[in-house]
């Protein structure tokens, strides 16, 4: 049986101006023979910070792409691109299951770079032949899974569908099938409108298109054999706080800030961003490349190591599942 350690395990440094290095140097620290995955990134950058941080050097894996710049720092879009690009293609290459941890890319030098994505997401979507993917939240408390994702507010009343809502409230439940683990989900669906648009007080969208969406996945649930409860819409001021309390296994948001206000307002530095819907599990930190902080001590690793430990339960459970 294939276990964890059989599995490829991949973690790209990010920008190498950010914190992604000193993030990687401080779980290694913190995790020692636990944190060993294939690094792709700068030595030199790795080795600077290690000086810089007084941390010690990473002494796993450490591949730097033949495309990478010879001055990451003076490159940084260029070199992030090579290093997601090297990683995925490794991936690829690869029969075994993967994992791959993201550090925090700066989306306005990879566009420099010729990125064409909006983020991380949709690169991987794109390099994976993937068509659509979902973008999960996840900490202690609470799992919220994306109906939209990077759009603007006044675009997501049109976005969205019936289709689009079912498909989501079926990822939610497959994921906590799948990833977690939970045989019989409840899975919480939040209203648009204030209050839900109590009966359509304050709004249509809740039974035009949300309603709906939840009985057309309850039929494709039932089809598949799945055990699973799909509750609402539930009013969004109160859903986070039921399934904070154990109402719900996960809460499936319709718009980025829905979602991500409640996670970051829990727990803002131990939440976990996971993709699911791709061929390996892949997860990054909650935050971004904080410039400002990086090499000087003041990074906080949680949301990484967060990633890191997430990321293995949730390979480690495929891996059961796989084979029985």
């Amino acid at each position: 049986m294939t276990g964890i350690r059989d599995a490829l395990r991949v973690v790209t440094l990010g920008d190498p101006r950010g914190v992604g290095p000193d993030i990687v140097l401080m779980a290694a620290d913190q995790l020692g023979a636990d944190f060993d995955p294939l690094v792709v990134g700068s030595v030199d950058v790795l080795a600077q910070r290690a000086e810089q941080l007084n941390l010690p050097m990473y002494q796993g894996p450490i591949v730097e792409p033949d495309d990478a710049p010879a001055d990451p720092l003076s490159h940084p879009g260029h070199a992030s691109l090579s290093y997601l690009d090297h990683a995925t293609a490794v991936i690829a290459a690869e029969s075994r299951p993967a994992f791959l941890l993201t550090a925090p890319i700066q989306k306005s030098a990879m566009h420099k770079a010729g990125f064409k994505h909006p983020g991380h997401t949709e690169y991987l979507a794109a390099r994976s032949g993937v068509r659509r993917v979902f973008m999960l939240f996840a900490n202690e408390e609470l799992r919220v899974l994306l109906t939209t994702i990077h759009e603007p507010l006044t675009r997501v009343p049109k976005l969205l569908t019936v289709q689009r809502v079912a498909q989501t409230l079926l990822a939610a439940a497959q994921s906590c099938l799948m990833d977690f683990h939970i045989p019989q989900p409840r899975i919480a669906l939040a209203g648009f409108n204030p209050h839900a648009s109590e009966g359509g007080l304050f709004g249509r969208e809740e039974k035009d298109i949300l309603q709906p969406a939840m009985d057309r996945a309850e039929r494709d649930a039932v089809r598949a054999g799945w055990k699973v409860t799909f509750f609402g819409p539930v009013p969004p001021d109160t859903v986070f706080w039921e399934a904070r309390n154990g109402s719900y296994d996960m809460v499936v948001a319709l718009y980025h800030d829905q979602g991500l206000i409640a996670i970051k307002t829990l727990d803002f530095h131990g939440s976990v961003n996971v993709t699911l819907g791709l061929p390996y599990v892949r997860c990054s930190p909650d935050h971004g490349t904080a410039l400002g902080i990086a090499g000087t001590g003041l990074a906080n690793p949680c949301s990484f190591i967060s990633a890191w430990n997430l990321g293995n339960l949730l390979l480690n459970n495929r891996l059961r599942l796989r084979h029985g």
